[in-house]
């Protein structure tokens, strides 16, 4: 992982309220949850001897969205002929939250999970963030100027995992990505959407699979030093 990510990363957890000091080899944070060497996420923590097995339904709540620290003054100060106003920002965290949280339960959805709005013994609450977003060309193609980019911008993700029973926190993941580069192309409103639902579904997919693989090696082992993530 690039080094400058995680300065970023746990500020942006910290923010969140979902962060713990870590130190040492695998580092419990103050919520219970033991930091664990995940394969496809950047940070991983899990709370030793929780069991996934009993989720068969899911409640994917309503993700939070929020750009970058001061992206919108940097962005308005570089494109003075193509400023983003305090409504085009509203209206593009808004679409972020609606794609995010269509691909997330669609995900769980094709996986065999059903997706409920009830709590219960055998229903697992998904709560994410979409945070630190930035995009490279938010209005896209509006006439005025044609923009080129290569990506559509980077966010982080903030996903954590409860027992809608408990409440009990089991687990948490922390990523922060590029979205995919397709090569040299004109900003629009279509492609910022396309290459943003890509990341998300990325995303998506990753937690369905971890969440399965958890099932197969529940309950969580206790001991710290055979923690690891899927």
């Amino acid at each position: 992982m690039n080094a400058t990510r995680w300065p970023r990363i746990f500020a942006l957890l910290a923010l969140y309220c979902l962060a713990g000091a870590a130190s040492g080899q695998a580092p419990q944070s103050p919520d219970g949850l033991v930091q664990v060497k995940p394969r496809q996420m950047e940070l991983a923590w899990l709370r030793p001897g929780a069991d996934f097995r009993p989720y068969t339904k899911v409640i994917v709540e309503k993700t939070q969205v929020a750009f970058r620290p001061n992206w919108l003054k940097d962005y308005n100060l570089n494109a003075p002929l193509n400023k983003v106003s305090p409504d085009d920002a509203a209206r593009i965290m808004a679409a972020a939250q609606t794609n995010f949280d269509d691909v997330f339960r669609d995900a769980f959805r094709k996986a065999g999970y059903e997706v409920v709005t009830t709590t219960g013994p055998d229903v697992l609450r998904i709560i994410s963030g979409v945070l630190d977003l930035d995009v490279n060309a938010p209005l896209g193609d509006t006439g005025v100027r044609t923009t080129w980019i290569i990506t559509a911008g980077q966010a982080s993700l903030i996903v954590e995992v409860r027992d809608t029973v408990t409440n009990a926190l089991l687990g948490r993941v922390a990523d922060r990505r590029e979205t995919q580069d397709l090569g040299r192309q004109i900003a629009t409103s279509a492609t910022n959407i396309y290459d943003f639902r890509l990341l998300f579904t990325r995303w998506a997919d990753i937690c369905v699979r971890a969440l399965g693989e958890l099932k197969s090696v529940s309950p969580v082992p206790t001991d710290p030093k055979a923690l690891q993530s899927p």
